[in-house]
């Protein structure tokens, strides 16, 4: 998601106006849980620290930051002596819509994975679940006419501190070691979840995710229209989400499209299936289309036509017709 993430860290970039992570948060705080930790690296951890001095939905938020990588496990591992004797554990970069209280209510002793069903294996590690409810074994990529199941790991587990305190701390993964070596002690139980899901982590992605969002497909947030009127209208039912401080332009059109707060939409200008960050400048008579994302306090120059996913970096001026293309008329 660079350039965007240059200055806001993925897990919050605004999704329907709701930093992404909140969606996960709700959804904690809806089944009982009361405080949460965020592990996160040093890079832009002073968007972090905003963010959970807010503690958003009633939760306590705190922030775990980890000066070196420690893989998927290793974060947990790190905090183990602060958690719960039961805890959940989230990835941070996909929602998943879903009975989250289903996972901790699985078969496992020492823990649950949540699963959901997909219809291509050969895209993911499948997860075997025997009749009693535990992880038999795991598959990585077989193809659909070979799968011996169509389960996938949602990255959402219940896990117990034992499953964790056997280990040192350090890197740990838990799809390569901690997973395998509780399900072959059989204690790892998987949970079929449905529920929709949320992803972010492409430019596409990104807007689609957004377009469910906004037409209302989110049962955590349904956002209020964002359409600035009476400019800057999309046609109708188009769906666009732009923040409230943003500028646009009469004349100019809007539409499957984010507008960071402080960014400036010109006369004329035609933003469609694009993202433009914040405080970025798009000017006169400027095209943006086909999933492309303008970073921050960028300024792209009247006339101008970017589309087939162009990414413009923070800052970056981009002079009057000099990305197009067509010739001038």
């Amino acid at each position: 998601m660079w350039p965007l993430t240059a200055e806001v860290p993925k897990g919050l970039l605004p999704l329907g106006g709701l930093p992404f992570v909140e969606y996960q948060i709700r959804q904690l705080a809806a089944i009982g849980v009361e405080e949460i930790v965020l592990t996160v690296g040093r890079s832009l951890v002073e968007a972090w620290a905003d963010f959970a001095a807010g503690s958003p939905e009633d939760v306590h938020v705190r922030l775990a930051i980890e000066d070196e990588p420690l893989d998927t496990a290793g974060p947990v591992r790190a905090v183990l002596d602060s958690l719960d004797d039961r805890f959940f554990v989230l990835n941070g970069d996909v929602v998943l819509e879903a009975d989250l209280a289903a996972v901790a209510a699985g078969a496992g002793e020492f823990g649950n994975l949540g699963l959901v069903e997909v219809d291509d294996t050969g895209a993911y590690g499948v997860v075997v679940v025997g009749e009693g409810g535990l992880v038999e074994r795991f598959v990585e990529k077989p193809p659909g006419e070979a799968a011996p199941a169509r389960t996938v790991n949602a990255g959402i587990y219940a896990l117990s501190r034992d499953a964790l305190a056997p280990y040192p701390p350090g890197r740990l993964s838990f799809e390569h070691v901690v997973f395998p070596d509780l399900a072959a002690a059989g204690g790892l139980g998987g949970v079929t979840l449905t529920g929709r899901w949320m992803d972010i982590g492409t430019p596409t992605l990104y807007l689609d995710t957004h377009g469910v969002v906004m037409t209302g497909g989110s049962g955590v947030h349904r956002p209020p229209s964002s359409h600035v009127a009476p400019v800057g209208v999309a046609p109708s039912g188009a769906w666009v989400w732009i923040a409230p401080d943003a500028a646009i332009a009469p004349g100019a059109l809007v539409e499957e499209s984010v507008v960071f707060a402080g960014a400036s939409i010109g006369e004329g200008a035609v933003v469609r299936r694009a993202v433009i960050g914040p405080r970025a400048r798009i000017e006169r008579g400027v095209t943006v289309a086909g999933d492309s994302l303008v970073g921050a306090d960028a300024v792209v120059g009247e006339s101008c036509q970017l589309d087939h996913g162009a990414r413009i970096a923070p800052g970056a001026v981009i002079g009057a017709g000099a990305v197009t293309f067509r010739p001038p008329e």
